[in-house]
């Protein structure tokens, strides 16, 4: 074979090659393409049936498969309005970030998950029984938030929300069982204060927004930054009508108060990709991720580990099917089959006075903030008290499953697991279970 035939035949398998390659990078815009059309579809039709309004970002492989605003308001002057480079309150994601600090300060040897708390706090009741890990996986004990209301709470120092959390009583042995709890990630902060010698969000600020160039994220108390430019108003519904709410509340915390947009928060998450917080922070569903809201709002943002893609979304509206929207969007992104999201409309049926009496009884739901549910019958319906104030009658739509509005997405279930009745409640497309007591 001489050189010229040698040549010839290593252009030919360049030319293949590249053809190959070529096909191939076609093949793969064309699945991104029909992707993103189909997470823009599920969008669009929430929109349509005001159930989202807010900011979707979805990436791959540093490719962004969705970027979209999405307003239930055709009006440009309504209040509702988002654009891209909206700023929302994140609300619980300044966990994740607690968790990021977490690491790079034990890289630092400044702290270690197995220390107790009494070594940061020394008067705290029942410190040398609750570990940093505790308070990181929500396992310390601590209620979720306080159990006496307190006025102005927003106001009070990070030092007087210690000694507030120091009155709360255990709800468990710490380690035994698993309890979201707000304040266990307020004692966090605090103890990060500590070592850190500066507030939380300082500490956040330098070591995350400004090295990942983080332009639009700060903290309304504690961090001066004079980004604050592009702050969406949150809503909720009221009575049928959807009414702003106040960004901050006289019951928030003040610790972590982080707004952010959702590029921004990208730029986080993709930061915690590396080995070091990956295999630290990976949660049990194979994800980095976290959610937060509160009244009027809603967000979250994840790096789905074996679907390989990251997902952040704010909605200043807090009437979406949270749950649901996790669940679509990776199904859309692993390509199997998912449903797009109907109008509601319950068909009530009657139920049998002695059926309706077996579910009658007390039912925690830790989840929700410890809440007690209580039903009972009343003029032949179900009745429905929660923390002992009368919420409603219900309706049956089956034997089982009960809801009070015929277009309400929320809905309670009773199910019998070992001879004993346990209630599911629905809730933005997540089930919280609770237990019957005794």
């Amino acid at each position: 074979m001489n050189r010229k035939t040698i040549l010839f035949s290593l252009i030919i398998l360049l030319l293949i090659g590249c053809n190959v390659e070529s096909e191939k990078s076609e093949g793969q815009q064309q699945k991104n393409n029909n992707v993103s059309i189909k997470l823009d579809e599920y969008f669009q039709t929430l929109r349509a049936l005001k159930k989202f309004n807010g900011v979707v970002l979805i990436e791959q492989e540093g490719k962004r498969l969705l970027f979209q605003e999405y307003n239930m308001s055709d009006s440009s002057t309504s209040s509702l309005q988002v654009q891209k480079k909206s700023q929302f309150d994140i609300h619980s994601i300044s966990k994740l970030m607690a968790q990021a600090v977490i690491v790079d300060l034990e890289k630092e040897k400044l702290i270690s998950p197995d220390d107790k708390i009494s070594r940061f706090i020394p008067d705290f009741p029942n410190g040398d029984r609750i570990t940093i890990k505790h308070l990181l996986d929500n396992q310390s004990g601590l209620p979720r938030g306080f159990t006496n209301e307190i006025k102005n709470l927003v106001e009070k120092s990070s030092k007087e929300i210690v000694e507030l959390i120091k009155k709360e009583k255990l709800l468990f042995e710490p380690g035994s069982e698993t309890l979201y709890s707000n304040l266990g990630y307020q004692l966090l902060y605090y103890i990060v204060s500590t070592v850190v010698n500066k507030p939380f969000v300082q500490y956040v600020n330098e070591k995350y927004f400004q090295p990942l160039k983080m332009h639009h994220s700060g903290a309304h108390f504690y961090l001066k930054k004079n980004n604050l430019n592009n702050l969406v108003k949150n809503h909720e519904e009221d009575n049928g009508k959807i009414v702003v709410v106040p960004n901050i509340q006289t019951d928030d915390k003040n610790q972590a108060k982080i707004y952010s947009t959702v590029e921004d928060l990208l730029l986080f998450i993709n930061h915690l990709k590396q080995p070091l917080y990956l295999n630290n922070i990976k949660n049990n569903e194979d994800k980095i991720g976290w959610s937060g809201g509160g009244d009027g709002i809603l967000s979250h943002v994840e790096y789905n580990i074996s679907g390989n893609y990251e997902l952040a979304f704010f909605s200043n509206y807090d009437e979406i099917p949270f749950g649901d929207i996790l669940k679509t969007v990776d199904k859309i992104m692993n390509n199997e089959p998912y449903e797009l999201p109907q109008k509601v409309n319950r068909k009530a049926i009657e139920v049998s006075e002695s059926i309706l009496k077996e579910y009658e009884g007390k039912y925690r739901v830790k989840a929700f903030n410890n809440s007690i549910f209580e039903y009972s019958v009343e003029n032949g319906k179900l009745v429905m008290y929660q923390d002992g104030e009368r919420g409603g009658t219900l309706n049956a739509e089956t034997d089982s499953t009960f809801f009070e509005k015929t277009d309400d997405e929320d809905y309670f279930e009773f199910r019998k697991v070992d001879g004993k009745y346990r209630l599911v409640f629905h809730y933005k497309g997540i089930e919280l279970e609770g237990e019957k007591e005794k």
